[in-house]
């Protein structure tokens, strides 16, 4: 909602407040802009009661409090309302998703109740300067002048920053389509995340409860859900890529919400901000972490695990409740756009407003994100010129991530009899801590800076006379300083703890995700169904594996005969690839099959049916199939079509089995969506400009000279090599007219001419190298 209220909110409220007022002070006039003022700050007092009393009993109290006469107003059920009940609901139905009866009676009576407050205070006050008509100044200075006033502006301007896109790191002037990058960006760090929480933090610790595992839910909450959730809407924005007309058109965002709104699925974040947010959860957390097992397991970690369980686990724990404040940024933000999915978006919106009221926001921490690109802000941090603050600044960072005081205590001897304390204004970046003495009331002077890339935690310190006290152990100096109570010297470990081991824990997780790929078997379909995954055997490939290779650092093979399948498998391989092979087949192919049965085979190739009972393997198992089996084989099935249209077009076109054609009728049948859509237009628009210069006759008989010369310099053939070995000619392989011939004659008498007078002690073999 914007500064200018939308005309339903106008049409709602100004008749209500223009009644009111000429009802109570006919002889004073109330000026448009006056009258606009007050539908904003009324506009934010439903905000403000909406974010803070959610239901009804809280409502009640901060009515009562604030307004003890509204109570006799909510009891004449018959009164007739100022603001139209109906009209009330429907709005707040639309903008926050509420729509409780009951709510909206005290919502309505606390509205009109405001107004009188403000108008009676306008009143009085251009009363006493003789003026007869309320400009927009005058509603200014009342409402600053009533602390409860006070109090709500604030407060939606707190939340307002706390929500706003700088605490998450969102540039407000992003156009739609980064916002749109912005988002699935976000969404996959998140995700990284809750993977941290669950496969680092949680699953290492849950086998030592294998007889309780409430105290894991407790503290751990629904993750494991929130996680499906997370999973899947990833999944279905990447369908949404995927499916796109037009790579250049914006993804949709409306359907993968849409399919889990319908479901109520983000319900599981509420299950989860009622779970962390309970009162007794740091109890049970630290009820766990002492844990005589857990305490011996986190021992034995090296990095200060130990202290990152009990310092930054909390933290970590808030990410879900603040990412699910992110949605409601991100759609603010998009349906603002002038675009055609931006009505959807609000309906989206006003469902997960609705949910939002379920979930409070915590205010001890930040979001802190482990695999976020920046870190993160305080949500009243600003960039500050320090230097015109802090006399001696010479730091060039701008945002801190804290700001507060501490003691920094000195011990002056080694008996530590004599101890001194002084207090500091500490600044915290992201690789500095900056010690400030004050001078005055707004004036301070930088003291020292203490660099935080390779420090220790010690929270166990005891200096007498002194608590909440840490020491930041540094190579070259130690740092003894003492907060100002528990929860501030907790808020410093954590943020500490943060810095420190942000890097690590990525580092933790990738290696967790790498032994985990490495454990699962790569799908592949049913031979029967896809000659191509045939296994091999010595009726289908011989090859021969050189592990002596002096020109490679690892082992390489040889294939020396293979059948037209085994070899297009190793050609589009998914996992081996070597370029000079393709443009050596290429060369050589109509030796033992025609274009048709090379595009028949090319084609069979790319169109990789799914394993067979697909719905007995995990989602995870069918998402690596596809992105590491079906993937690449599609691409390089591609790409070698793309190297025979460029070299060897005339192959093509002067087939009799009309090959071009059939060529093209494939192209056209790829769906115009994904990354294959650009193999796809590049190729066919190579076929247009190879054909226009085709039926050209110079560039023809050019063309044709070249595809000539490359066939005819035998020497330069990549796919042959001579080696030398004490292997006779006669052990050499042949196959059948269905297999591909590794010694045909006319080659073979051109190698033995060309290497007779090399080769006098040795016989060569001829083969085809992949590898």
């Amino acid at each position: 909602m914007s500064n200018n209220l939308s005309a339903q909110w106008e049409k709602l409220l100004r008749p209500g407040i223009l009644t009111l007022f000429y009802r109570e002070y006919p002889l004073m006039e109330l000026y448009d802009d006056a009258c606009q003022r007050i539908q904003e700050f009324l506009y934010k007092i439903l905000r403000f009661l909406l974010r803070q009393y959610p239901h009804r009993a809280e409502l009640e109290q901060w009515l009562y409090i604030n307004y003890p006469e509204a109570q006799y107003a909510l009891n004449r059920s018959s009164r007739k309302r100022i603001f139209s009940i109906d009209q009330l609901q429907t709005l707040i139905h639309k903008e926050f998703g509420i729509h409780n009866e009951m709510d909206i009676n005290y919502l309505a009576t606390t509205l009109e109740h405001c107004t009188k407050d403000v108008l009676k205070l306008a009143h009085d006050y251009v009363n006493r300067l003789g003026k007869n008509e309320i400009i927009a100044n005058d509603i200014d200075l009342v409402m600053n002048a009533d602390t409860i006033f006070v109090e709500i502006l604030r407060s939606d301007l707190n939340s307002t920053t706390n929500t706003s896109s700088s605490n998450y790191n969102i540039d407000t002037t992003m156009s739609y389509n980064e916002l749109i990058r912005h988002f699935i960006i976000t969404e996959t760090q998140y995700k990284d995340d809750l993977e941290l929480l669950i496969k680092f933090f949680r699953n290492p610790i849950r086998k030592f409860f294998h007889d309780d595992l409430q105290i894991i839910e407790i503290v751990f909450g629904c993750l494991d859900d929130i996680y499906e959730l997370t999973t899947r809407f990833l999944s279905d924005l990447e369908d949404a890529k995927e499916m796109r007309d037009d790579i250049t058109k914006n993804i949709s965002l409306y359907e993968p919400f849409q399919n889990f709104i319908e479901g109520n699925e983000f319900e599981c974040y509420i299950k989860y901000t009622q779970t962390i947010l309970a009162t007794d959860h740091i109890d049970q957390l630290k009820k766990m972490l002492n844990n005589e097992q857990i305490k011996q397991y986190l021992e034995l970690k090296s990095d200060q695990i130990k202290e990152t369980y009990r310092y930054l686990l909390p933290a970590l724990l808030h990410i879900p409740i603040h990412h699910f404040q992110q949605y409601l940024i991100y759609l603010e933000k998009l349906a603002l756009f002038p675009e055609s999915e931006s009505a959807q978006l609000t309906d989206v919106l006003s469902v997960l407003r609705q949910n939002s009221y379920h979930i409070k926001r915590p205010k001890l921490y930040m979001n802190l994100s482990i695999h976020a690109f920046s870190m993160p802000k305080l949500n009243d941090n600003k960039k500050n010129n320090w230097k015109n603050s802090i006399e001696n600044w010479d730091i060039k960072e701008s945002i801190s991530l804290f700001d507060s005081y501490l003691k920094h205590i000195v011990i002056q001897n080694s008996s530590s009899t004599l101890i001194t304390n002084v207090d500091r204004r500490a600044i915290l970046f992201s690789t500095i801590l900056c010690l400030c003495k004050n001078l005055s009331n707004d004036k301070w002077k930088f003291k020292e800076k203490i660099w935080l890339r390779k420090f220790n935690i010690n929270d166990q310190i005891i200096i007498p006379d002194h608590e909440h006290v840490f020491e930041i152990k540094c190579d070259e100096k130690n740092y003894i300083l003492a907060a100002r109570s528990e929860q501030d010297k907790f808020q410093w470990l954590c943020l500490l703890m943060y810095i420190r081991n942000k890097s690590i824990l990525q580092r933790e997780l990738y290696n967790i995700l790498i032994n985990e790929d490495a454990q699962q078997v790569l799908l592949t379909p049913d031979p029967s169904r896809y000659k191509f995954c045939a296994p091999n055997l010595p009726t289908n490939i011989l090859i021969d594996y050189q592990t002596n290779d002096k020109s490679s650092s690892s082992s390489s093979f040889i294939i020396r005969g293979a059948t037209i399948e085994k070899l297009i498998e190793h050609l589009t391989h998914h996992q081996l690839l070597h370029p000079r092979f393709v443009k050596s087949f290429l060369m050589t192919y109509k030796s033992y099959c025609t274009p048709l049965e090379l595009l028949n085979l090319l084609i069979e190739r790319y169109n990789i049916p799914e394993p067979a009972s697909a719905y007995l393997y995990t989602e995870q198992q069918l998402k690596k199939f596809r992105k590491e089996y079906i993937q690449p084989i599609k691409l390089r099935v591609l790409n070698v079509i793309r190297q025979w249209v460029d070299k060897y077009f005339n192959d093509l076109i002067e087939s009799n089995d009309h090959v071009l054609e059939q060529l093209q009728t494939f192209l056209q049948s790829i769906p115009d969506t994904g990354g294959l859509y650009q193999f796809k237009t590049s190729i066919l628009k190579l076929i247009d400009k190879q054909t226009i210069d085709y039926q050209d006759p110079s560039k023809k008989n050019q063309q044709q000279d070249l595809i000539t010369d490359e066939r005819d310099q035998i020497e330069d053939l990549d796919v042959f090599l001579v080696l030398k070995l004490d292997v006779s000619v006669e052990k050499r392989v042949r196959f059948t007219s269905r297999h591909l011939r590794t010694s045909n004659y006319d080659y073979h008498c051109e190698f033995l001419n060309k290497y007779k007078a090399h080769s006098s002690t040795t016989k060569p073999v001829l083969r085809i190298l992949l590898y």
